[in-house]
């Protein structure tokens, strides 16, 4: 066959193709809305098969605790200001974990979980209590009856926040608060743990 530049026109269409095409469009669509919530269920339970073997296994491994941060670089920061000496929480209950660690604005915080939902914060800073407590815990709430705790005299202060409890111990070189949704046995478990 040769070429000759010419435009060739195609056939026309049998009269009964397009509607056979149409037909068997049609068709197609009508099976697809004819599922069954049947079907899309085991669709469902296919999918998330995997997800839930995924989330076994993890749990399984004993990776449900979040990690307890490391606080010695926090502390490194606190050491090189020198502004006072930081006390730190040592020889913490199974299942207490520090949760958060910073060095900001002369004051150290750092998070403390404990079991049953307890969590308190520690604030230690070289400023004095007038300070520190105010802009801590607020001015809010009742100084409590004072508390020995291994032989170092602690306030304790509650509800300077709505629900909250705190036990303040301060000298001249340092102030420490510790505070939060806890009880007074974890708060006191947490300041006997200063070293």
């Amino acid at each position: 066959m040769v070429h000759d530049g010419g435009v060739e026109t195609a056939a026309p269409a049998p009269a009964g193709s397009s509607s056979s095409a149409s037909a068997s469009s049609a068709s197609a669509a009508s099976e697809r809305a004819g599922r069954r919530p049947r079907d899309m269920a085991l669709s469902m339970l296919v999918l998330l098969v995997p997800v839930f073997l995924l989330v076994g296994f993890y749990r399984y491994l004993g990776h449900e605790d979040p990690p307890a941060v490391d606080t010695t670089e926090v502390y490194g920061s606190v050491e090189r200001a020198g502004q006072f000496t930081p006390l730190r929480p040592t020889d913490l209950p199974p299942g207490w974990r520090i949760a958060s660690a910073t060095y900001t604005d002369g004051i150290l915080r750092l998070g403390v979980t404990a079991p049953s939902d307890g969590a308190m914060q520690l604030a230690q800073s070289a400023q004095p209590a007038a300070t520190l407590i105010p802009s801590i815990i607020g001015t809010a709430g009742a100084a409590g009856a004072p508390v020995s705790i291994n032989g170092t005299d602690w306030q304790r202060h509650d509800d300077a926040r709505p629900g909250e409890r705190a036990l303040i111990q301060s000298t001249p070189t340092r102030t420490v608060i510790i505070f939060g949704r806890a009880t007074d046995s974890q708060l006191q478990r947490l300041a006997s743990s200063l070293r």
